[in-house]
């Protein structure tokens, strides 16, 4: 998996966390499970998406939330949906 694919599953899976009903920081191990992938590996991930500002992580790399710009960063990367117009609308 490529590390931009790592980088949207972990924010996804921290986005989801925000559609429960009492949103907490997700520990490292959990989304470790998820993509199931080793800590180590995915402690490099998180290193480098809190230095993009896209998620915030302890120092200890254990509880992990989305930010805000994660959030846009999230939603760009899936909503460019190309379309197709009818001929009648390309005067």
């Amino acid at each position: 998996m490529s590390l931009y694919q790592q980088k949207i599953q972990v924010l996804s899976i921290l986005s989801d966390n925000l559609a429960t009903r009492h949103p907490q920081l997700v520990p490292t191990e959990t989304i470790a499970g998820k993509m199931d992938i080793q800590l180590s590996q995915l402690h490099q991930v998180l290193k480098n998406m809190n230095g993009m500002g896209i998620i915030q992580t302890d120092v200890e790399l254990k509880y992990n939330l989305i930010t805000r710009e994660g959030l846009n960063y999230l939603g760009e990367q899936h909503m460019y949906i190309p379309t197709i117009l009818p001929k009648s609308t390309l005067k």
